[in-house]
């Protein structure tokens, strides 16, 4: 998925690699990181970024493209030009789950 940011249209995937990137992040193990993403709105603000960093990061990998995003912090700063971009990652992250789903559904 292409989220549009100051930055420019990036884009973002929450796979595996994301979720070991938030992991890492905030030094959760994933069994915590698979309850606290069921809940999304629970996270502390300081998780907030670092799950919208992973998406980011994760999404520039995948595809192929340069990380455009200097830190956590920038994430901040990004958030605080565009109020609407965490609604567009969680937007990125229930799309990429229901792929996920649909997928394994289908096998």
């Amino acid at each position: 998925m292409i989220v549009k940011t100051k930055k420019g249209d990036l884009p973002v995937r929450y796979g595996m690699n994301a979720l070991a990137i938030f992991g890492d992040l905030t030094g959760k193990s994933m069994n915590v990181v698979m309850k606290s993403l069921d809940s999304l709105e629970d996270l502390q603000l300081s998780e907030l970024l670092a799950f919208v960093y992973a998406g980011f990061k994760d999404g520039a990998r995948f595809a192929k493209e340069e990380f455009k995003i200097e830190s956590v912090e920038d994430v901040g700063d990004m958030i605080d030009e565009d109020a609407d971009l965490i609604g567009k990652m969680f937007e990125a992250f229930n799309g990429d789950s229901e792929e996920v789903e649909g997928e394994s559904k289908k096998k």
